[in-house]
């Protein structure tokens, strides 16, 4: 296939880290998630908090498992270039390298300045907690630790395919009907996982709860490149998607409110709401956000490509200019909400300088 330049896909990839950057500041204010640093902030949160978990909890349903189907976009492009060999090398440097970076010291150093810097000289801790595995700290890094499992079992795949010739080709973008019976599936699996692995629980790193999306949206990606889907796919189709987004988004807050028992995981109803809530609202965003860029802004730019070129480092920076900026602001007195937007726009625009400066030097180009 002909390997043409999408610069709606590379604005996507921006659009996608800055609310990385906004999804984790918004939970130092009130948001439901897990952070490394979540501000005590006065006065009643009551809307404040509402208004920030429904924005994370939309984002946490739609925007990794989008990094998920563009990186499985590019993935077959990628290796029928390279070959199996080089491919595998390409991911290990590029996905490794920051891995290891992040899990040996922008990890550990943030958890040591938050919980141990008053008490524990760096070495020590770095000895007791580190160097004996005690602490393994993958933050937002475990994208590239699940790229990597992709990456293999991907080479895996196609050396199976060329062994058994085993391949259909799906030419046409999938029917209503097959991306509602995909929609339910995926919900129905992450429901079954999480009576296991329920939300907030870590396997190396990895939120195993929400995978069954992740899984899909990767193979989308991969058999979407193989058959022009992103191509194919119509603003009719998108808008309908779209408008099934908006019927749906209710339901979570309604079913947090009026439902009995567990969001992150159980035999309950708030659970199963929960699951089957996520990819109703996760393909409808998608599907609308890459026709409306596909429309808009498929053209090149200096402005986009230079973000787009620096939007991986600062996935990977981010952490400790969003918690070090959050805790340069802790004393202003501002309602959480300014806070959340003004923390996050210093923190975007901070990140995106920090990059730069990294990207100075020489040799990082080659993994950044």
């Amino acid at each position: 296939m002909e390997n043409i330049r999408l610069y709606y896909i590379d604005r996507l990839r921006v659009l996608l880290t800055i609310l990385v950057v906004f999804h984790h500041t918004s939970i130092t204010y009130g948001g439901e998630g897990s952070w490394y640093y979540v501000e005590a902030v006065g006065g009643d949160l009551t809307a404040t908090k509402a208004l920030l978990s429904l924005f994370t909890g939309v984002n946490q349903a739609f925007f990794m498992g989008f990094f998920f189907m563009i990186s499985g976009y590019f993935t077959p492009g990628a290796y029928d270039r390279k070959g199996p060999a080089r491919f595998l090398t390409d991911r290990f440097i590029r996905l490794g390298i920051p891995l290891f970076i992040y899990v040996a010291v922008i990890g550990p150093g943030l958890v040591y300045a938050l919980n141990f810097a008053d008490t524990t000289p760096f070495w020590s801790f770095y000895k007791k907690w580190v160097l004996t595995f005690k602490l393994i700290n993958f933050g937002p890094l475990w994208f590239a630790e699940a790229l990597l499992y992709f990456a293999i079992i991907y080479v895996g795949y196609r050396w199976y395919r060329k062994k058994s010739n085993a391949y259909t080709e799906i030419r046409k973008v999938p029917s209503h009907t097959e991306i509602l019976i995909a929609a339910v599936a995926v919900g129905i699996a992450a429901f079954i996982i999480r009576l296991v692995f329920p939300v907030g629980t870590e396997v190396l790193g990895l939120q195993i709860g929400y995978f069954s999306a992740y899984i899909l949206l990767f193979a989308v990606g991969v058999i979407a490149y193989r058959n022009k889907w992103l191509e194919q796919l119509s603003a009719r189709m998108a808008r309908r998607w779209l408008w099934v987004t908006l019927a749906v988004l209710p339901a979570l807050p309604m079913g947090v409110l009026f439902g009995a028992g567990e969001l992150n995981g159980g035999v309950n109803l708030t659970a199963f709401i929960y699951a089957l809530w996520e990819p109703f609202i996760a393909f409808g965003i998608i599907m609308g956000l890459l026709v409306w860029f596909r429309e808009r802004f498929n053209r090149a730019s200096r402005l986009s490509q230079w973000l787009s070129d620096h939007a991986f480092t600062v996935y990977i920076i981010h952490p400790p200019i969003v918690v070090g900026i959050s805790l340069l602001m802790k004393e202003v007195e501002s309602p959480a909400g300014l806070k959340f937007f003004i923390v996050g726009l210093l923190a975007t625009i901070s990140c995106f300088a920090v990059s730069a400066l990294i990207r100075i030097i020489p040799g990082t180009r080659r993994v950044l």
